[in-house]
C-alpha cells in the first residue's frame, strides 16, 4: 500500500512539473490586446545618456522573435560594437560591448520583434530615441515608396540616408540612418542630425544593407538637406542594370536548341564561326525569343546546322553579352522510338463560333515561312463563295512567326470554313507536321466577343508609347506616339488601364533607371482609371499628360 502511494505521488509530481513547463493560454476570451510599452531605461527623448544598455518594460510577459530582421538602430552601431539580448518576463534588454558614440541621437525601433507569449501579438510603439549628448536631433524625412511602372506601394523596402561625405555610397558603404516601409509603402526617418544626405530606397533581398546590381532602387538626382522642417520625399523603384545577360542552361533537341538566360532579352542574333562559312547562315526566323525573352530558341534549318556560332544577346537596358556556342542537334538512335508528328497548328481558344469582323489566331509549334506570292489559305463563306487569304491583307504573323492572326471580315450569313494550305506555309525546321484533313468550320456570331477602347490624346510630348495593361500590369497592346487620337481594338473582356512611357530625350526608346544612380528614369504616366471591358463594347476615354 505504501508503495502505491509513493508511486502516485511521483506521477503527480511529474504532472505538476509538466504543467509548469508548458505555457498554455488560460481559459476565457482570446487575448486580442497587444503588449504596451510601459517604460524604458533610458527614458525616451532623454539627453546626456551614458548607459551601455537599453531596457524596455512592457505591460505583460513578452518574447523576442526575429530580432536581427526587425530591429532598426539608427545611426548604425560601429561594426565592432555588438550587442547581446536579455529577456526577462516583461522586459527586453540590449547590452552593448562598447559605449555608444558621444553627442549622437540614437533611435531603436523593434518593429514586430517583441510579441506576447500567448498569441504572438506584436507590441505597439516598441521604440525609443535618446541622445548621448546635450542636444536631441529633431530632423525628419518621410514619404512613400512605390513601383515606378505600376505605382503600387512597396512593402518592407529599405530606406536609407547616406552622408554626402561617405564616398563609398550605397553600393559599398553603410547607411547612416535606416528604416523600412510598411504595407502602404510609407516610411519615416526621425531624430535626424541636420545636414545633407543621399536618400535611397532599395529592395535589400540579401539583407546586407547595400544596393546590389539587379536589385530595385529609388534615388534622387540631388541630396536632401535635413533641417528643422520635416521633409516629404517620395521615391519610385526602378531597376538600373549594367550587367550583361547571363547564359545559364542549354537544352538540345532534334529540331530545337533551347538557351536560357537569367533575364529577359530584347534581341538575340546568331552568326557562324568562322564568319565566312557560306553553308551556315542562320535565317532570322530560325532564332526566336520565348518566355518573355528569357529563352532563345535555335531551330534546326538549312542555314543552322551543327557547328560553332556566336550568340549576341541584348537586354532591355542595352547591355550586350556574347557567347560562343557549340550547337548540336542530337540525332535519335536507330532503335529510338520515332517521335510522332506535331500538329501543324491549334486555334487559340478552340472556338465554335466567330464574329464576322473578328479574328482567328493560329498557333504553330515552330516558326513558319510563307511562300511568296501564294495565299496561305482559303475562306469558304456559306459553302458557296471561296476567298483566298493573302498576307498581309488578310492576316499577319507575330514577330516570332509562331502565331498567324487571320482577319475574317466576311459577308457570310451563317457559317465559314477555313482551309490552310500546307504547301504555302513551311516550317523553318523543314520537319513534317500533321495538318488537318478537313476544313475548320465555324458558326457566325452576331455579337463581337471583344471590345474597343478609344479616345483623344492631348500632349505636348513628341515621342512616347501608349500602353494597354491588363489587371496584372502586363502589356496587351501598345501604340507608338499616336497623334491626336488612339484606338485599341479586339480587347477581350476584363479590367484594363492605360500607361504612358515618355521618351523625354527623343532617342526612340524609354529609359528606366540609370546605373549612375543620379540620372532619373524617364517619366511614366499611369492613368488611375480602371476600365471594365465587355463583349461588343466600345469605351471612350481621353488621354492627357
Amino acid at each position: 500500500m505504501l508503495f502505491c502511494v509513493k508511486r502516485w505521488l511521483a506521477v503527480a509530481a511529474l504532472g505538476a512539473l509538466a504543467s509548469c513547463a508548458a505555457v498554455a493560454r488560460p481559459r476565457g476570451p482570446r487575448d486580442v490586446t497587444p503588449p504596451r510599452l510601459v517604460s524604458s531605461v533610458p527614458d525616451s527623448a532623454a539627453r546626456n545618456v551614458k548607459l551601455q544598455s537599453v531596457r524596455l518594460v512592457f505591460s505583460e510577459y513578452v518574447q523576442v522573435k526575429d530580432l536581427s530582421k526587425n530591429l532598426l538602430i539608427t545611426p548604425q552601431l560601429a561594426p565592432d560594437n555588438n550587442y547581446k539580448l536579455r529577456e526577462d518576463r516583461n522586459t527586453v534588454t540590449l547590452l552593448f560591448d562598447k559605449p555608444l558614440a558621444d553627442s549622437t541621437t540614437y533611435s531603436f525601433n523593434f518593429r514586430s520583434a517583441v510579441v506576447d507569449i500567448t498569441e504572438s501579438l506584436p507590441a505597439k510603439n516598441a521604440q525609443l530615441s535618446f541622445s548621448t549628448g546635450a542636444v536631441l536631433d529633431s530632423g525628419a524625412v518621410r514619404g512613400t515608396v512605390t513601383e515606378l511602372l505600376t505605382a503600387l506601394p512597396a512593402n518592407d523596402v529599405s530606406v536609407a540616408l547616406f552622408r554626402v561625405a561617405d564616398t563609398a555610397g550605397v553600393r559599398r558603404g553603410r547607411p547612416y540612418y535606416l528604416t523600412r516601409t510598411d504595407k502602404k509603402g510609407l516610411y519615416l526617418l526621425g531624430f535626424l542630425r541636420a545636414g545633407p544626405y543621399r536618400l535611397y530606397a532599395f529592395v535589400d533581398k540579401n539583407t546586407n544593407n547595400r544596393f546590389d546590381e539587379g536589385e530595385q532602387i529609388g534615388y534622387l538626382a540631388a541630396p536632401v538637406v535635413v533641417g528643422p522642417t520635416p521633409l516629404v520625399v517620395d521615391l519610385q523603384l526602378t531597376r538600373p542594370d549594367r550587367r550583361p545577360p547571363l547564359l545559364t542552361t542549354q537544352t538540345p533537341g532534334p529540331n530545337v536548341l533551347r538557351i536560357v538566360f537569367n533575364e529577359g532579352l530584347a534581341a538575340a542574333a546568331l552568326a557562324p564561326l568562322p564568319a565566312a562559312d557560306p553553308a551556315r547562315n542562320p535565317a532570322p526566323e530560325a532564332v526566336q525569343l520565348a518566355d518573355a525573352g528569357r529563352n532563345v530558341l535555335l531551330f534546326k534549318s538549312p542555314g543552322l546546322a551543327d557547328g560553332r556560332y556566336l550568340l549576341t544577346a541584348t537586354d532591355s537596358s542595352g547591355n550586350v553579352a556574347r557567347d560562343t556556342l557549340a550547337v548540336r542537334f542530337p540525332v535519335p538512335g536507330a532503335n529510338a522510338r520515332k517521335a510522332p508528328e506535331l500538329p501543324a497548328f491549334a486555334v487559340e481558344g478552340n472556338p465554335r463560333s466567330v464574329y464576322r469582323q473578328g479574328r482567328l489566331r493560329l498557333q504553330f509549334p515552330v516558326p513558319m515561312l510563307a511562300v511568296a506570292g501564294r495565299p496561305v489559305g482559303t475562306l469558304v463563306e456559306d459553302s458557296v463563295r471561296r476567298r483566298p487569304l493573302r498576307l498581309p491583307a488578310d492576316g499577319t504573323f507575330n514577330a516570332a512567326r509562331t502565331e498567324l492572326t487571320v482577319v475574317l471580315n466576311t459577308q457570310a450569313k451563317d457559317r465559314v470554313e477555313l482551309l490552310i494550305d500546307s504547301t504555302a506555309l513551311l516550317p523553318v525546321t523543314g520537319q513534317a507536321l500533321r495538318w488537318p484533313r478537313r476544313p475548320l468550320r465555324f458558326e457566325l456570331a452576331e455579337v463581337d466577343p471583344d471590345g474597343t477602347l478609344f479616345g483623344t490624346v492631348k500632349t505636348e510630348r513628341k515621342s512616347f508609347v501608349l500602353q494597354l495593361l491588363n489587371d496584372k500590369y502586363e502589356v496587351m497592346q501598345s501604340l507608338a506616339s499616336p497623334v491626336g487620337k488612339y484606338r485599341f481594338e479586339h480587347v477581350p473582356p476584363g479590367k484594363y488601364r492605360l500607361r504612358v512611357l515618355v521618351d523625354a530625350n527623343g532617342d526612340g526608346r524609354w529609359q528606366g533607371g540609370n546605373p549612375d544612380l543620379l540620372t532619373p528614369p524617364e517619366p511614366v504616366v499611369l492613368l488611375p482609371k480602371v476600365h471594365q471591358m465587355r463583349s461588343n463594347f466600345e469605351l471612350e476615354e481621353p488621354v492627357a499628360f
